[in-house]
């Protein structure tokens, strides 16, 4: 072979996407098969649940702000706020499922546009060029053509200080205005896409407040939804992304992928069971209702391998470890 021969053969194994690096005993098969079932109804009463409580919220923090003493309403917008993103980020969670139509396999014109009005339009994301991206996350994992590999060594999110609440705060806030500009490349989102989750907060948030309570109550809302979507949702997806990977002590997706199943983390950070990051990894197409189901089958029947090997964190600031005992949930 020569000079230029073993070089292309040396760039093609550098381009190599890691292997799965887990099999699942024979006898689980049909159950991971089942797990793939989608369930429409489900994920629409997620979403549902989602926007009704990111509204709900909403116009309480606005009547507060309306109503009580300005230091109260004030708390009741900070405190909204976050459960605002929560929410929020619970819809980019079925967005991320819609991208692998996990809303509905066999249905996938139905898939999107559910998708794209139940859960996309109010974060700003489109729905093709997020698939684009994520697919290329699952299909050329470990790469150069990793979005997700790309925005970690960006921003050197391994190396982000989990020692203290301070510290960690602190790398969160240096990487954020970076990780933010490099998410909304992803998720393509152009000038007038990103005004919808405007004009959509102003039709079902600041609107019903001004028609419920006037207009104090309307900035409230507003003020909650702004601070929600502008604020507390991207740095609950830059912390929760920041742990779902660690790239540069593997060789498998399986030991690249990280589980985070704290209570906060699983409740707060990573809604619909998105904190069961290894199993979705091992099969994009098994549904967010399915994965812990899954997750609890294989600590069962496969102590040895999958619970021996899973990395997982029950806080945010952990480290992650190895340890079947300890994640049997």
């Amino acid at each position: 072979m020569g000079v230029i021969e073993a070089g292309r053969g040396v760039d093609e194994r550098l381009e190599q996407a890691y292997r799965k690096g887990y099999s699942v005993p024979s006898q689980l098969r049909e159950e991971i098969k089942y797990a793939h079932q989608t369930l429409l109804a489900v994920t629409v009463i997620c979403a549902v649940v989602d926007v009704i409580t990111v509204v709900g919220v909403a116009l309480a923090a606005g009547i507060a702000v309306a109503s009580l003493p300005w230091w109260a309403g004030g708390f009741a917008v900070l405190a909204g706020a976050v459960l605002v993103g929560r929410q929020l980020r619970g819809l980019e969670n079925l967005v991320h499922e819609g991208s692998h139509y996990n809303w509905s396999r066999h249905h996938r014109r139905l898939n999107d546009a559910l998708t794209v009005v139940l859960a996309a339009a109010p974060v700003a994301a489109k729905i093709r060029d997020y698939r684009a991206g994520h697919l290329r996350h699952h299909g050329r994992f470990g790469t150069d053509h990793d979005p997700d590999l790309q925005r970690y060594r960006e921003l050197d999110l391994e190396a982000m200080d989990r020692s203290n609440r301070g510290a960690f705060a602190l790398s969160v806030l240096r990487r954020f205005p970076g990780y933010q500009r490099g998410w909304l490349r992803e998720i393509g989102a152009d000038s007038l896409w990103s005004l919808v989750p405007f004009l959509w907060a102003g039709l079902v948030v600041v609107a019903p407040a001004l028609a419920l309570a006037g207009t104090s109550a309307a900035w409230g809302a507003g003020a909650t939804w702004a601070l929600g979507y502008l604020a507390a949702l991207p740095l609950l997806r830059m912390i929760a992304e920041a742990s779902e990977h660690v790239y540069t002590d593997s060789s498998t997706m399986f030991d690249a992928t990280i589980s985070n199943l704290g209570w906060v983390q699983r409740h707060m950070v990573h809604p619909h069971n998105d904190g069961y990051h290894t199993i979705h990894h091992m099969w994009p197409g098994i549904p967010h209702h399915h994965l812990a189901h899954v997750h609890r089958t294989l600590m069962l029947h496969d102590p040895n391998g999958y619970g021996a090997r899973l990395r997982y964190r029950t806080t945010i600031r952990k480290h992650p470890v190895r340890s079947g005992q300890a994640v049997r949930r």
